[in-house]
């Protein structure tokens, strides 16, 4: 079965309008998301305490322990936070993967739509084998698993939430401080923030430029 394609090119195909450009767009899992949203722990997880997300900020074994526990050091920056005590963003479902996506005419979370995977046709353990002994030749001889003859199939993508243009307050760069147990504890971001004081971060890099730059696609340029 040729796999189907997600991204920008699903996104495209079955959710923007005609006339819509994808200018961002991000994906990760709820877990890979950082929450500074009010009531909410970094994680997005109720918060078990009023001092919780700031002793997470202290940086030390002990406030990481009342804070939810300690994670893995060194971990790499999220590439999406949200933000905003009222923020729209906060209740996103717990699914694989989701899109942030930014274009000229919204800013929406969206998700693929799961599909039951097809029942493999019936065949010899020996007819099995040729078969991943093919995949695998034509994987190692860079062969494209997309015939030149047919369309490219791509996931169905529908919308979690989202936010059209004119509930977008500015779009600007800023710093972000991460927690203590990331490797990088101070990134760039594209900060697009809503009308309430809420909205999202698309995490750039440890420098400005990063962030610059994702101003500039933000802005339409390539």
């Amino acid at each position: 079965m040729t796999p189907k394609l997600d991204g920008v090119l699903a996104l495209r195909t079955s959710w923007c309008l005609p006339d819509e450009d994808v200018l961002l767009c991000a994906s990760s899992g709820r877990a890979g998301i950082g929450f500074d949203v009010a009531g909410l722990d970094w994680f997005g997880k109720t918060e078990r305490g009023l001092g919780g997300k700031a002793l997470r900020a202290l940086g030390t074994a002990t406030a990481a322990v009342a804070a939810g526990g300690p994670r893995e050091q060194g971990q790499s920056a999220p590439s999406l936070v949200v933000f905003g005590s009222a923020s729209v963003f906060a209740d996103l479902p717990d699914t694989a993967l989701l899109w942030c996506v930014l274009t000229q005419r919204r800013l929406a979370w969206v998700r693929t739509v799961e599909e039951l995977p097809e029942p493999e046709p019936e065949g010899s353990f020996f007819d099995q084998v040729k078969g991943f002994a093919k995949n695998a030749r034509d994987s190692l001889a860079g062969r494209s698993p997309y015939p030149a003859h047919r369309p490219i199939e791509t996931v169905d993508v529908v919308p979690v939430v989202e936010a059209p243009r004119g509930m977008i307050a500015s779009v600007t760069t800023a710093e972000r401080k991460l927690p203590y147990d990331y490797s990088t504890r101070t990134v760039h971001v594209l900060r697009v923030t809503l009308a309430d004081g809420s909205g999202v971060e698309f995490v750039g890099g440890p420098e400005p430029e990063h962030a610059r730059r994702l101003l500039d696609m933000a802005n339409g340029q390539r």
